[in-house]
């Protein structure tokens, strides 16, 4: 099966026109010598393994031809013959030869398609007993449906046997057709016994501190404002018979008194007192209540679901080592965001728990192992989670605490789809928690797919802001001009500083990573056209201060948790706003300070107004020329829109009806 793209898609090109000179004052330096390591963003070598015949019809030959590259051993005592049907035998090969090549590297043995009597094909499979079995199994997984049941007595059948004849009516013409409301009976029937017998889920874990329930409701809604005007509320209907929302815990150890070894593992990693979110979420993670988290990256979302889930995997009524699979399942829209939370997770040793990090670009087959020696925690992007599901490597009815990580961003991604099918199965009565960035539709109507009457945490206001600790200054440029003003910045940079430098286009990112190594300016690059290896080396120069610049597209604009960096440049204005605000919030995190300094053309006039919102909301420097860009955007729009053009972008200075429009 294809696996899916876990990757941010590029800007399209925008067109140019002139625009004012750059104005800004730096100070002289010159460049620093490059240190060494190259930073090229190169298109993947993949080799063209298409020949599937080829390659099981050369199976027994001694040379170094493709057929001997994995070097099976095919002797007599180690091959079996079995009959295929023949006109199932493409479900073996897949397209190219892909399945078969799945196959081979799933199992460790090795496939040959051979003659065909034109009922069956004989398929003769190589390799060590146990991988003949394994991949006879999946061979057969993959054709069992075909094989044809015995013929029964259809007068003696049950009325509820659920064969394909069971699901069809007579339509007023008199045609047979599927009766669907029959056929979701039966599912919802089937479902519901398969849900019987799975074991009871463990939730409340929560035991309140006096002092936390006895917090007069004054003194919470004071509190609340005080911490960044937190909201909580109950995000659908408050019905009769719920909770309350539990009280706000004010330090660690009135959350976790009664887990010492939590305990201990927060204080070595020399935190003073919780954050907001955290102080909200974990009372009612804790209760067993489903929760939505609706804050700015940086605030501690992670670890605010993370020790919860490290607890309920631990209260669970079955052993670890005799459940059918994983606990906990994350998911992340990206790679980085996915490995970052791994990271986060394997600095908290809590009795043994372990956990996995499944995402497009690693190595399927050692992730797959990994899954199935034993792990208590998945944490995955979409893509690749789909495709194990799919696979049958994960049964996702398992799962009992289930967190969906920059939900807003899986949405952007287009994800949607591969959420609803890999959590297709998911048991009803399971935990769930979603966090988000942002309010919009989609994530509203997931929440109201997956969630069960869950609360609402809100961390500041509902309306999109950036953080306040970041200093936003604009540079007005011509679309030209950007590569030289982005040099002279970077030449007079201190030697400390450590910079971001977001670009809309992979292409655009591979050019500056050249232009600045030609230079003599070491930096790295990151963006989805570059190996994950290579991704994760130039993240990795940057935390350890190995490079202090990283050119990137908006891959990088959530999930990359870099605490010293000190600027971040948009060299390109993002498409969406959501985004400007993601990628400011790389910096000034953990309550120091960050400058982020963008670059504005006239061809970004259509964000002018929602930039300035953002501007005032954090107290910051409102430039003329933004305004003025903002009105001139606002004027041409009414312009067509009485002229029958309608509104738009306005590309290339929203020319139109034969006008140029000024700013």
């Amino acid at each position: 099966m294809s696996n899916f793209e876990d990757e941010w898609q590029e800007n399209e090109p925008v067109a140019t026109m002139p625009a004012p000179q750059a104005h800004a004052t730096y100070h002289s330096r010159e460049y620093r010598p490059s240190r060494g390591r190259g930073s090229f963003g190169g298109a993947r070598g993949r080799g063209n393994d298409n020949n599937w015949r080829d390659r099981g019809n050369n199976s027994n030959s001694n040379g170094g031809g493709p057929s001997n590259r994995r070097n099976f051993q095919q002797n007599e005592g180690n091959k079996k013959n079995i009959m295929v049907p023949s006109n199932k035998v493409g479900r073996i090969i897949g397209k190219g030869g892909s399945k078969i090549r799945e196959l081979e590297t799933e199992t460790d043995a090795k496939i040959k398609i051979g003659d065909s009597n034109g009922n069956e094909t004989d398929v003769t499979l190589f390799g060590t007993p146990d991988a003949i079995s394994k991949v006879e199994g999946l061979i057969n997984g993959l054709t069992e449906d075909y094989n044809r049941p015995p013929p029964q007595d259809r007068h003696n059948d049950s009325a509820n046997s659920g064969g394909s004849g069971d699901f069809l009516k007579q339509n007023e013409s008199g045609v047979q057709v599927i009766d669907w409301d029959k056929l979701n009976a039966f599912y919802d029937e089937q479902q519901q016994s398969r849900w019987e017998n799975l074991p009871p889920i463990i939730k409340d874990f929560y035991k309140e501190d006096p002092e936390v329930a006895a917090m007069p409701p004054a003194e919470v809604a004071r509190w609340r404002r005080a911490n960044n005007d937190i909201q909580v509320k109950r995000t659908f209907d408050d019905k009769p018979g719920l909770r309350p929302v539990p009280n706000p815990i004010i330090t660690f150890e009135q959350a976790f008194q009664h887990y010492p070894e939590i305990l201990d593992e927060i204080y070595k990693q020399g935190f003073k007192q919780p954050s907001p979110i955290q102080s909200q979420a974990w009372p009612i993670l804790l209760r067993g209540e489903d929760l939505i988290g609706i804050a700015q990256t940086g605030t501690g979302k992670t670890l605010a679901f993370l020790l919860p889930a490290l607890i309920h995997i631990d209260g669970q009524t079955i052993p670890r080592d005799q459940r059918e699979g994983p606990t906990v399942l994350i998911m992340a829209p990206t790679r980085e965001l996915a490995l970052q939370i791994d990271k986060e997770v394997s600095k908290y040793q809590y009795r043994g728990i372990k956990s996995v990090c499944l995402y497009g670009g690693g190595d399927r087959k050692e992730q797959i192992k990994v899954v199935s020696k034993g792990v208590d925690i998945v944490i995955a992007t979409p893509g690749r989670l789909n495709d194990l599901v799919m696979a049958r490597h994960l049964n996702i009815i398992n799962f009992s605490y289930i967190v969906l990580d920059e939900a807003d961003r899986m949405l952007d991604m287009g994800f949607e789809p591969q959420i609803r099918k890999s959590l297709f199965d998911v048991r009803p009565d399971r935990q769930t928690v979603m966090t988000s960035a942002t309010w919009p539709a989609g994530v509203r109507r997931l929440a109201e797919s997956y969630m069960k009457d869950p609360i609402q945490v809100n961390v500041g206001s509902l309306d999109l802001a950036a953080v306040h600790t970041v200093t936003q200054q604009l540079m007005f440029v011509d679309e030209d001009d950007k590569e030289k003003v982005l040099l002279e910045f970077l030449i007079n940079m201190e030697p400390t500083d450590k910079v971001i430098i977001f670009c809309g286009k992979k292409a655009t990112a591979t050019h500056i990573t050249t232009e600045l190594c030609l230079k003599g300016i070491e930096c790295q690059s990151l963006h989805g056209d570059r190996d994950q290896s290579d991704r994760e080396a130039a993240l990795g120069d940057m935390v350890d201060g190995t490079v202090n610049i990283l050119v990137a597209t908006d891959v990088a604009s959530r999930g990359i948790d870099i605490k010293d960096l000190t600027h971040v440049i948009n060299l390109d204005f993002p498409r969406h706003i959501e985004e400007y605000v993601h990628r400011v919030g790389r910096t000034g995190r953990a309550g120091k300070t960050g400058i982020a300094l963008s670059f504005i053309t006239r061809n970004d006039w259509a964000h002018a107004r929602e930039l300035i919102k953002i501007l005032e909301e954090a107290n910051q420097e409102i430039p003329d020329e933004l305004e003025t860009m903002a009105q001139r955007f606002e004027a041409m729009k009414l312009r067509r829109e009485k002229e029958g053009g309608g509104g738009g972008r306005g590309g290339r200075g929203g020319r139109g009806g034969g006008r140029r429009d000024r700013w």
